[in-house]
């Protein structure tokens, strides 16, 4: 009977975990794609011998490197990349409006 009542909790608890899992990832998916994106860059991509070839003479020859190592890697890196920029452009897109928008509001109720 008891152990009844413990399998029965458990496949419970899971699902409550699992449903809050997918409701944060939903709700949240900035901090999924940045941590996705953290995992497979550490795993796929030795940063410390990037970081060691960068020349550091001047900014245009460091985006050139920079660029010719984005181009080097292999295509899911160069997705991760892509996604993670268009993301970072989205959010702060969201973000201005979004203070432009509370500007905007306390402008015109003072007047």
């Amino acid at each position: 009977m008891i152990i009844n009542f413990l399998n029965l909790k458990r496949r419970v608890m899971a699902r409550i975990y699992f449903e809050y899992t997918k409701s944060v990832l939903v709700n949240h998916p900035d901090y999924f794609m940045l941590a996705i994106f953290i995992i497979v860059s550490l795993t796929s991509v030795s940063i410390f011998d990037v970081l060691k070839n960068l020349p550091k003479d001047n900014f245009s020859s460091a985006f050139n490197f920079s660029i010719a190592a984005i181009l080097g890697t292999s295509w899911i890196i160069q997705i991760l990349i892509a996604g993670f920029f268009v993301r970072v452009i989205f959010s702060s897109a969201k973000i201005t409006y979004k203070n432009l928008n509370i500007k905007n509001r306390f402008f015109y109720s003072n007047v």
